[in-house]
């Protein structure tokens, strides 16, 4: 059977954003203050908000005692599969600025947090960046 011109072209539609966004990277995320699972909803609304990442697919949330420091609430954690044009430090510029516009305050290293992104893989790359680690 024909595929009409309307279907044919709302197929394309909905594949172009992966075509336009190169690699694909996963994103660990973690919230240990305030609303835990409104704080992780947050950073993926404002991570997505203007179209150069987008959410291919999402882990269950779970929920973890704090590792390293052990006094402290415990995690509400969750890993993303994303599609984007932006390069590993790009990408992470991006992660640090939605901490900022959810409210995460620097603290201590391994202390609670509002809300915490990582980036775990990117492509098949090994960056060695002080930053990332």
């Amino acid at each position: 059977t024909a595929v009409q011109p309307d279907a044919a072209a709302a197929a394309a539609a909905a594949y172009e954003p992966v075509q336009r966004h190169a690699h694909v990277a996963y994103v660990a995320l973690g919230s240990n203050m305030g609303d835990r699972i409104a704080n992780i909803h947050e950073a993926l609304r404002i991570l997505q908000e203007d179209g150069e990442v987008q959410l291919l697919g999402t882990s269950f949330l779970y929920e973890s005692p704090a590792a390293y420091v052990t006094d402290q609430p415990a995690f509400i954690n969750a890993v993303v599969k994303i599609s984007t044009a932006l390069q590993p430090l790009p990408l992470l510029d991006r992660l640090k600025a939605v901490e900022g516009r959810v409210g995460r305050q620097e603290r201590f290293r391994w202390g609670p947090r509002e809300v915490d992104l990582d980036i775990i893989f990117y492509d098949s790359l090994v960056v060695s960046d002080r930053r990332l680690r």
